[in-house]
């Protein structure tokens, strides 16, 4: 007998591979032997999405594939993507890409919003929950805070946040109190440190211009530049790894977006305000040219 996990991820398999096909919940109910109510119950517990908006991303996602790398009309793409206008698909595509399809193909970046989902039973933080994707040009970011290197261990970076969270009041010139910062700064990476790789760690906040500091806190300035963001939510207690992974191993080589070598860093913003599950809209910033 097949585990729940197993229908689910033969559900999405299906949706995969017929993403051009006429799709809706009564018909993958029945594909997978489920009640639609059932089906689309389990189908949100396990992916975080419900049924309708996972199908909607993907097929949005693949259209934006082919908006860049075929030459395809928009109008044979948006029948393909479930649409029955051009109007109807610029909507949605709007909507979740904050362009239109034409603009989105002139411009001939692909961000991959919706990957294909695995599923794997946790309910740990994953990449292909995450909500948002967007670029951005920013210009030069001040932050201070609490620094120290992960050579002794990765508990040095809890206690830079316990610091930050006592001291944080003291810091002038705050730009958005209802963010703090944790950068990561591979300036001095140290691939070969013992037991684990080495680099500095800060957990701060963000500035709209240098200030003196309170004694201990160090001040980091960023270039000017430009960013790809991730947005999603999650408790502060998750560790970012899995998110990390998923975007430099699985989005990052779909995309056309290429790190910025010159800026060997890359930071979360977490939102302080938190919901009645404990989680908050965390931002994941990564230096792209």
């Amino acid at each position: 007998m097949k585990t729940n996990i197993q229908i689910i991820q033969e559900v999405v398999d299906y949706i995969d591979s017929h993403l051009e096909d006429r799709l809706d919940a009564e018909s993958i109910s029945r594909q997978a032997g489920y009640s639609r109510y059932h089906l689309s119950r389990m189908f949100t517990s396990i992916t975080g999405l419900s049924l309708h908006t996972y199908i909607q991303r993907r097929r949005l996602t693949e259209a934006a594939r082919q908006l860049v790398f075929t030459d395809r009309p928009v109008m044979d793409i948006a029948l393909s993507a479930g649409y029955g206008s051009q109007q109807a698909f610029t909507v949605g595509f709007r909507a979740l890409f904050r362009t239109s399809p034409r603009a989105f193909r002139k411009k001939g970046d692909f961000h991959p919003l919706q990957l294909k989902f695995t599923a794997d039973g946790t309910d740990a933080l994953r990449g292909d929950r995450i909500m948002d994707i967007h670029t951005m040009e920013s210009g030069p970011i001040y932050l201070a805070g609490y620094k120290k290197n992960t050579r002794l261990g990765f508990f040095v970076i809890g206690q830079c946040w316990r610091r930050l969270h006592a001291a944080k009041h003291t810091i002038p010139n705050r730009k958005d109190p209802d963010f703090l910062v944790g950068l990561n700064d591979y300036t001095k990476w140290d691939a070969d440190a013992d037991r684990q790789p080495a680099f500095d760690y800060y957990a701060a906040s963000e500035q709209t211009q240098p200030g003196r500091l309170p004694s201990g806190m160090e001040a980091k300035e960023l270039p000017a530049g430009k960013y790809v963001i991730f947005r999603f939510r999650a408790r502060s207690t998750d560790s970012l790894q899995p998110v990390a992974d998923y975007i430099y191993k699985t989005w990052f080589p779909q995309s056309t977006c290429r790190l910025n070598g010159h800026a060997p860093y890359d930071f979360a913003r977490y939102g302080e305000e938190m919901d009645a599950d404990g989680k908050s809209l965390i931002e994941y910033w990564l230096p792209i040219i």
